[in-house]
């Protein structure tokens, strides 16, 4: 009785063969995720007046921490306030990794803008990722003059009051002197210096 009792309880408990094995539970871990290490650029102070910045560099490296080839990496600036851009045009740039997993922002120029900022980096291989920032400065020495400010001013309130004056000498002559005399005034560009106006008069008549 007992014999038949333990068989049938065997029976019971024992798993059919056509049975699956019961699938992994939400624990279960997905595609291992890359890691960026800051090789060079972290808590630099760029010079606004010489407009030279230093140049981001970081390494890709996978979950047994090697180094990873062929990754893409994007550094982002920020779109307002200190920041900079690459090679002067813009706030962007993706370049892929070397052997060495290493991937270096080119070309960056910081912007007039005194303070902080972060560059956002990205990179991505694969079905794997990660992110990162690199913190970073805007300086102007203490004295200095804003390398750009002057140069937009040379084409300032100066010139402008010289034109006009020369406009304004060539029509007095003009109204008083009737069709005798040829006035040429020359007309400025941008960037360039401003000629007073050759004022010729002809003997009266």
């Amino acid at each position: 009785m007992r014999q038949a009792m333990a068989g049938l309880l065997a029976g019971m408990l024992a798993v059919p063969a056509g049975a699956q094995a019961p699938a992994a539970g939400p624990g279960a871990q997905g595609p291992a995720s890359l890691k960026i290490l800051v090789i060079d650029g972290e808590g630099a102070i760029n010079n606004i007046q010489l407009g030279t910045g230093r140049e981001p560099v970081v390494e890709v490296r996978d979950e047994s921490d090697r180094p990873v080839s062929g990754a893409k990496v994007t550094f982002s600036m920020p779109e307002s306030g200190p920041g900079g851009t690459f090679f002067g045009a813009s706030r962007n740039m993706t370049i892929a990794t070397n052997e060495q997993g290493r991937a270096t922002a080119t070309g960056f120029r910081p912007n007039l803008y005194e303070g902080r900022f972060q560059i956002r980096v990205t990179a991505a291989a694969g079905d794997k990722s990660a992110t990162a920032v690199i913190s970073q400065s805007n300086s102007l020495p203490s004295g200095a003059v804003n390398r750009v400010s002057p140069g937009k001013k040379k084409f300032g309130a100066g010139k402008i009051v010289a034109l006009v004056v020369a406009a304004a000498v060539a029509g007095i002559i003009g109204a008083t002197r009737g069709g005798d005399e040829e006035t040429v005034v020359t007309t400025p560009t941008p960037g360039t210096s401003i000629t007073p106006g050759v004022i010729a008069v002809g003997a009266p008549r």
